[in-house]
Order: structure tokens, then sequence, then C-alpha cells
């Protein structure tokens, strides 16, 4: 009798709980601003909604709790995929600039905002974690070891961020849970000297599918705010024209001999693959040395000069993989 009752309380109260569960309607709008925040699918916001009795802040948690989860479990399947297809991102405060490169397996999910908005957060991290060696090079590495294990920068609109204390490598699991793509971070670089900007093509504007930094100098010691900003603005100027015209080396000097000897018309080639020998692409009449220059006297400043450049385009170099549209739905379909 006593198991017999106990058998049946228990088959009522699981009845009761299921039927409290089952009748949690999640919050049309939270459910709304929930996918509009994360981008998750509806099955998952609804899930996170309901698990949670309609509390935003809670729902965000699980979501997070539940990607991070998923999202190494599909780090392990995905690790060995290409990933040929990316951004481009970059930073800068003041004269101090970065730019970083995150790839994914297609081009689908370097368009989508979670990847964007983890390219830019990632390219504002790089900011702050390597400190220049004020070694020679205007330009230097950023160990990828060690911007995957710095703390990622929040968001512009860090309120209700639920990724706050993360790594950027932990963000990176994340998003490839989110995702369902191996995304990888391929390399980053920093201005170690000079005043430098940078300039994006093929994106939104603060990512792009081709990136490039460009670090001017002068032979002046302190320089007024005015001084400054017209630098900036001209080396902004000069990583478009990087950007747009892919030259190979910064001033003549950095060209090999090897390999100017081996060209027959040697100032034809000078013009075409070094970038401060290019014609300006505002003017014609001068070349992007002269526009330098130009812009340096113009501010009372001598010696106004093209130091160093970088161009990276997503995904240059990589071997692309061949995409099979009916595999990728047959996979997506089995959840690999």
């Amino acid at each position: 009798m006593y198991r017999s009752s106990f058998f049946i309380a228990s088959r009522f109260s699981l009845q009761r709980g299921f039927a409290t569960t089952a009748s949690i309607k999640p919050n049309i709008k939270l459910l709304a601003k929930l996918r509009q925040e994360t981008e998750v699918s509806m099955t998952k916001a609804k899930e996170a909604l309901i698990k949670n009795d309609n509390d935003y802040q809670l729902a965000l948690n699980w979501l997070n709790q539940d990607a991070l989860a998923s999202g190494a479990k599909k780090a392990a399947k995905v690790a060995d995929r290409v990933a040929g297809e990316g951004l481009i991102g970059t930073a800068s405060v003041n004269l101090r600039s970065t730019i970083i490169e995150l790839n994914c397996e297609t081009d689908f999910v370097s368009r989508n905002n979670v990847f964007k908005n983890l390219v830019s957060r990632i390219a504002a991290t790089s900011l702050l974690v390597h400190e220049p060696t004020g070694a020679n090079s205007a330009i230097e590495t950023i160990p990828v070891s060690t911007l995957l294990q710095a703390p990622l920068m929040p968001s512009s609109d860090s309120e209700g961020d639920n990724e706050l204390g993360k790594t950027v490598e932990e963000a990176i699991v994340k998003a490839i849970g989110v995702l369902g793509e191996n995304i990888t971070l391929r390399r980053a670089a920093i201005v170690n000297q000079g005043i430098s900007a940078s300039f994006l093509h093929g994106g939104d504007g603060s990512t792009g599918k081709i990136g490039g930094l460009a670090v001017l100098n002068t032979t002046e010691g302190d320089l007024s705010t005015e001084q400054s900003n017209a630098l900036i603005k001209a080396a902004r100027q000069v990583a478009r024209q990087a950007v747009g015209f892919n030259p190979l080396f910064a001033n003549e000097r950095d060209v090999p001999v090897g390999e100017l000897e081996k060209q027959a018309d040697k100032k034809a080639y000078l013009d075409e693959v070094v970038l401060s020998n290019q014609a300006y692409l505002m003017n014609n009449d001068q070349t992007v040395s002269q526009f330098v220059a130009k812009v340096g006297t113009d501010n009372g400043l001598t010696g106004a000069q093209l130091v160093d450049f970088v161009r990276w385009e997503a995904g240059e170099n990589i071997e692309k993989r061949v995409d099979n549209f009916t595999e990728d739905v047959m996979k997506a379909a089995r959840g690999q």
C-alpha cells in the first residue's frame, strides 16, 4: 500500500511539474529582443525563456553557458576544417593603430552580425594587450597566443553584455557554438612608432574584406593637435591607397636588389609596386610621397614621409574550401 501510494504521489508530482513548465509561454517582446541580441534560433530562444520563467538576464546567462558548452564540442568537431573566409578589423586610439584577421569557413558567416561584432571587439582588445617593444620596425606582430588569452573588450553598448570577463579565445569558442563553423584568429599587428591610421574595404566600415594600415613620420619633435590630426588624415588616405592598389613595398629602399635587377623597366616596376612611388589616387599629378610631404609642409612640418604599411586580405594564401551545398545541408540536418 505504501509503495503504491508513493508511486501515485510521485507520478502526480512529476505531472504537475511538467504541466507547470509546459504552461509557461515565452514573452513575445523578450523573445524578439533575445533573438536580436544573440541571433540564436527561435527554438533556443524560447527554451531559454521558458527554462528561466521569462527572466531576461537569466535567459541570457543560460544561453551563454549553453553556447560555451556546445561551442567547445563543436570546436573539437570542426577544428580540421579550412577557415578560408573571414574579415579584417582595425582599431585606433590617438596615434596608435592595430589590425587583426579573424577567419571562418564561409562568406555567409563572415556577414553575420555575431561574427562582425566579434572581429571589432578583438581589434579593440588588440590595442591594449601588446606593448610596443620600441624596435626599429614601425609595425610589429602581436603574438596570437597573447591576444587569445586577453580579456575581450566590451561592446560599445555593454549593457546586458553576457560576455564580460571572457577571454578572446572563450568568445571565439562561443561563436563557434552559435555559428557552427570553425573560427580562427589568424594574425594581428600593432603600430610600434609613428603616426598611423587605417582603412577598410568591402564591409560595414568597422570590418572589411581588405584592410590596411599606413604609418607616417616627420623630423619634427612634439606636434600640435592640428598637426597630428592632419597627419592622421593623410595616413588614412595612404592606407586607402594601399588597400586599393596593392603595393608590395613602402619605399624604394625596401625593394630587394635582386628583384629590381630582374626588371626590364625598373622605373615602371618601382612606380607600380612601391607605395611611395605610386600616383596618388586623389591627384595623379603627384606621387604618394609628394602628397605626404605636402601635407607636412602645409602644416608647418618638415620631412613628413611614409614609413611603413600593411595590407591584409581576409583568407589570402589560404586554400579555400569548395562549397557543396547539398553536403552542407545534410551535415546541418545531422547536427554536425
